[in-house]
């Protein structure tokens, strides 16, 4: 890798480290300086790496890259004033920004992102951000501060990180929990072991060199996701984790004992002792006390849906719920929400439904990649990646239902690197060396 190339990449894995830590990168000046950041990175890009390489490497990830370019022009077009097709085209213009923003992400990391190594290190890097912002949470949760030590925000009973909103840090670590399982996924043998000496061997091979650091990652990430007291957030995972041990146990032909040390571990250590441990306790009682007719939620959703079907094509404009639903509130909500608590809801209202069908699709088919490159590649590092963006989108399509994940750019943008290691995770070969212009595979599993 030529030295401005490995400038130009560190500095990549540095904005991926960063993005949660100035509040979820969810204020006007941390995403305007996120966007200048990227921008820079992406101009350095055009003078590093060939049309050829570009060509190749986006069309790995083509089916991302054409929906979210679609989907931002559709918001450009709606911000202009003169063509009426949104009542508040200036918070339409800031999302078509952001849309930008997204694909901009998409095609620095599709050109950066082009081998096993490259891979692996992004993994690497989102685990470590997951972990940090676990431990930063549960020291501060644990230690009743009523103030945030770096912004001075007013701190709850719920662990909420360098996120304002608690339930977004909970969808951050759900998703570096579904990665961080997948990197361990890849660690294991898919052989049988022989005699117990074998198995202590292979038993200690899990917990140590780079494995402590995925292990104990996970059980800190845990910890902190019961601490945010998130219903949805720890459901999510713990339907997430259900379907990875799942495959694991289906589609591991020789299960070796490692297979079910991890697994038994995943179960027993941290959903029960770990989680009991801090507080998963109050998540039941949270759980029990949700009810629908308690809870203004369902109000908001079923004026929402009537907005939806004045305009149930096109939207009403990205980014304007805050400004359209109150001509749609009936006066049974007091409460002020500037989102649906229901991402879909959101999305159909704003984008409209050829738009949402479309996300749906990118979605859905990146879902179908990352289970046919755990299926059927024989290399452990893209099994590993292909499991874990799958387990990140299950997680995902869960919490949307019920929250707002995707309105956080850092957790939006996390989300679409998962959509795009399921890509990578079938179509980077196991093995290349780089070329001027463009990559060329050694090895085709």
């Amino acid at each position: 890798m030529p030295f401005i190339e490995k400038i130009t990449f560190t500095l990549f894995l540095i904005f991926i480290f960063w993005l949660p830590i100035p509040l979820g990168s969810n204020r006007p000046l941390a995403w305007s300086f996120n966007e200048i950041w990227l921008a820079l990175i992406m101009l350095s890009c055009l003078f590093i790496f060939p049309l050829k390489h570009w060509v190749n490497c986006i069309k790995r990830t083509i089916v991302i890259v054409l929906p979210l370019l679609i989907t931002a022009t559709w918001s450009l077009i709606q911000s202009i004033p003169n063509l009426h097709l949104s009542q508040d085209p200036g918070l339409v213009l800031v999302s078509a920004l952001k849309g930008f923003h997204y694909l901009q992400l998409c095609l620095v990391s599709s050109v950066l992102i082009y081998n096993s190594t490259t891979l692996k290190l992004l993994a690497t890097v989102m685990l470590a951000a997951g972990i940090t912002q676990a431990f930063y949470a549960s020291v501060i949760n644990l230690l009743h501060l009523d103030h945030s030590l770096i912004f001075e925000l007013p701190l709850g009973s719920r662990a909420s990180g360098s996120f304002v909103y608690h339930n977004h840090l909970a969808n951050f670590l759900m998703l570096n929990l579904c990665i961080g399982f997948g990197l361990l996924a890849a660690q294991l043998a898919d052989s049988k072991s022989v005699g117990i000496k074998n198995n202590m061997a292979h038993f200690l091979s899990v917990l140590l060199n780079d494995k402590t650091f995925v292990r104990l990652g996970l059980i800190i990430m845990v910890i902190a996701l019961v601490l945010t007291r998130s219903r949805m957030g720890n459901v999510s995972f713990f339907i997430a984790l259900v379907v990875g041990c799942a495959l694991l146990l289906k589609h591991y032909k020789l299960k070796s004992k490692s297979v079910y040390i991890l697994i038994f571990s995943l179960f027993i250590v941290d959903t029960f002792i770990v989680s009991n441990w801090f507080g998963l306790e109050k998540i039941k009682q949270r759980l029990v006390a949700t009810s629908l007719e308690t809870e203004s939620r369902d109000d908001v959703i079923e004026y929402s849906l009537a907005a939806v079907k004045e305009r149930p094509l096109s939207g009403f404009g990205a980014g304007t719920f805050y400004s359209t639903f109150p001509a749609y509130n009936q006066g049974n909500v007091q409460l002020f929400y500037d989102h649906t608590h229901n991402d879909y809801i959101q999305f159909t209202l704003e984008y409209g439904l050829v738009t949402v069908m479309l996300l749906g699709g990118m979605i859905v088919l990146s879902a179908r990649h990352g289970l046919k490159a755990f299926k059927r590649r024989k290399n452990r590092l893209m099994r590993g990646i292909g499991l874990s963006s799958l387990m990140a989108i299950i997680g995902m399509t869960v919490h949307m239902s019920v929250d707002f994940p995707l309105q956080a750019p850092a957790t939006a943008m996390y989300f679409i690197l998962c959509l795009m290691m399921a890509h990578w995770s079938l179509k980077i070969p196991s093995s290349s060396y780089k070329t001027r212009g463009t990559t060329v595979a050694t090895v085709n599993h």
